[in-house]
């Protein structure tokens, strides 16, 4: 056997072995990259949403209080004229479609029932 059959024979299979780790070496940190950018992904997801849920809860508690602010000041001067009912149908929708409960609703059909103040639109 010549040399450079012998040195064939030793530095193919080294060669092959050498490729075959740094195969290995690439594909575990290409794997260990992807790991990391979905965890950033779920962690920038899960602040997200908490962060939607605090303005929904905000906003809820805006128009929960306005409703109610509303309701004492109408009732207080006798009516509401229809603009401002519409606002305050307005609001009740929106604070309903946020998730609003029950007791706004009763507050929101005593407000539909005040006598109508015409000409103050």
């Amino acid at each position: 056997m010549t040399d450079i059959e012998l040195a064939v024979q030793i530095v193919l299979p080294l060669a092959t072995t050498i490729a075959t780790c740094v195969i290995g070496y690439l594909f575990k940190k290409i794997k260990q990259h992807d790991e990391a950018r979905k965890n950033e992904e779920a962690k920038k997801l899960k602040e997200a949403v908490a962060r939607d849920e605090a303005l929904r809860a905000g906003l809820l508690a805006l128009c929960r209080d306005r409703i109610l602010q509303g309701y004492r000041y109408y009732r207080h001067v006798g009516g509401i004229s229809t603009q401002d009912l519409e606002t305050m149908n307005k609001l009740y929708s929106a604070y309903h479609a946020l998730g609003g409960n029950g007791t706004i609703t009763t507050v929101w059909t005593k407000i539909n029932k005040l006598p109508l103040k015409e000409g103050e639109d």
